[in-house]
């Protein structure tokens, strides 16, 4: 079946990270244009007050350790994929969240790793989005303990947080078929840039992670693959650098 395929995909992708590849200097992307096409000059863009929140974002690579307060983390979650309020589309009444979901299904589950958040002990989390609160999965979870899973991402170590990103495959797969498992990372990638942005607002610096092994993951949180599964991670915390340098930097 074309939903086993898709699925296949997920899983015998997993195997395949290329580790040299973390190790060698990335060449600047190409600058594409079709020069042979009819040219039509836009205006200047103008700037709105998101402006400033996109060019202050920057992949961070130094963390410095500093404790996170806990409300600053319960904004992070809340306003990047927590509910937000009930709305009525054709008589049926949805849940509404703080991203575009394919037939409001909201496949998407939030688990996390705490480490130097006041008032919250380290180790893995769920975060139960209607009730918005942590439920404890996993007291001895750390992001050091992960790093062999994480592409020895060594300047992880210092991030307060390390969000998970995981799918509950069948949530829109049974609807739409293959074409779900699509749907599903394009709703991971909402959630992973309300994130970054969020936290730029709170004076914090992100990080957005592909590199891991989900399979590991998976066990941490006690997910139940191949049914759940991590698909995008986002490490979160106090920046050792100014954000100009760190953005010259990137």
């Amino acid at each position: 079946r074309a939903h086993d395929l898709a699925m296949l995909f997920h899983l015998n992708s997993e195997p395949w990270m290329n580790t040299q590849a973390y190790d060698e200097p990335s060449p600047p992307p190409p600058i594409f244009s079709i020069e042979t096409a009819p040219r039509v000059p836009l205006p200047p863009a103008k700037d709105c007050s998101i402006v400033e929140l996109i060019r202050s974002r920057y992949s961070c690579r130094e963390f410095s350790g500093d404790a996170l307060a806990a409300a600053a983390l319960g904004t992070l979650l809340q306003h990047s994929y927590g509910f937000t309020g009930l709305r009525e589309v054709a008589g049926v009444r949805l849940h509404h969240r703080p991203v575009p979901s394919a037939g409001a299904l909201f496949p998407l589950e939030i688990y996390l790793l705490a480490e130097n958040v006041t008032g919250i002990p380290n180790g893995g989390y769920h975060y139960a989005a209607w009730h918005h609160r942590l439920e404890r999965v996993a007291g001895d979870a750390s992001i050091a303990a992960l790093l062999p899973s994480l592409q020895e991402q060594q300047y992880l170590v210092g991030a307060n947080v390390l969000v998970f990103i995981t799918a509950v495959f069948a949530r829109t797969m049974t609807k739409y078929g293959p074409r779900g498992y699509r749907y599903i990372l394009l709703e991971a990638g909402h959630v992973a840039q309300n994130i970054c942005l969020l936290a730029t607002e709170l004076g914090l610096a992100t990080l957005c992670l592909g590199g891991f092994r989900e399979s590991a993951i998976n066990e941490v949180f006690k997910l139940d693959a191949p049914r759940k599964g991590a698909v995008y991670a986002v490490a979160i915390g106090h920046g050792m650098s100014p954000l100009s340098l760190q953005r010259a930097a990137k």
